[in-house]
């Protein structure tokens, strides 16, 4: 999996838990389009990723389909502001002109995210990038993570969707973090996380797994939407 996708993939989680009432997905194929549902839905998908020597970037391509044209600038706004709030490589959000969809009639736009990694030089060689994580309440950094989502008795996914609609004895979610910098992670008991600046929670979270470096995989029991003050 490329960087870009691993982006990608930890945008939409953030989106869906912000915004319960839209509907995200990964599109799989360039065919995949809207189909009336009675809600907005966002299709995501790298639509570019280049590296030369160490410098990095990438390109994210949503579209946004909302029927009536119904909250569309909001969803799209929303977005911007939980992509600058929990990725430090967003270097600019482009945002198309809305037009209608003649096959579905839904009022559809466009928008590009876009990332950048410089390459390292002078004093800052060899360093890592770092991003913001809460661990209950309190402010730390990693370089990396990843989030998975499982259910005991497996899950069902509907023909053509790319996340599943049903898991079977609930969610469980698994969440691996990469050079934690906090002093005596492992003397945490149960905690709460929340991953850069996404709108959600994890609650009742424990170590599965701790190594050194800051290396660790925690099981979390719920994920609960953040209310902004």
């Amino acid at each position: 999996m490329g960087a870009a996708r691993e982006i990608l993939l930890g945008l939409l989680e953030g989106f869906r838990g912000a915004m319960p009432e839209v509907e995200f997905r990964e599109a799989l194929n360039a065919k995949e389009g809207f189909r009336p549902t009675g809600r907005v839905l966002v299709l995501g998908a790298v639509q570019k990723e280049s590296e030369q020597g160490d410098q990095w970037s990438a390109k994210l391509a949503f579209t946004v389909y909302a029927p009536r044209g119904r909250g569309l600038q909001e969803t799209i706004d929303v977005m911007a502001g939980l992509a600058k709030g929990s990725q430090p490589l967003l270097s600019g959000v482009e945002r198309g002109a809305a037009a209608l969809d003649r096959g579905t009639g839904a009022l559809a736009a466009g928008c590009v995210f876009s990332f950048y990694k410089p390459g390292s030089s002078g004093g800052s060689e060899g360093k890592k990038v770092r991003y913001p994580v809460e661990i209950n309440g309190g402010a730390y950094t990693v370089t990396g993570w990843r989030v998975s989502v499982s259910g005991p008795g497996g899950s069902l996914t509907a023909i053509g969707e790319s996340e599943p609609f049903y898991y079977k004895g609930g969610r469980e979610f698994t969440i691996e973090l990469q050079g934690l910098d906090m002093e005596g992670p492992e003397g945490l008991g149960a905690f709460t996380l929340r991953l850069g600046g996404q709108g959600v929670m994890y609650t009742d979270c424990r170590w599965k797994s701790l190594s050194a470096g800051g290396n660790g995989t925690l099981s979390a029991g719920d994920r609960t939407a953040v209310e902004e003050v």
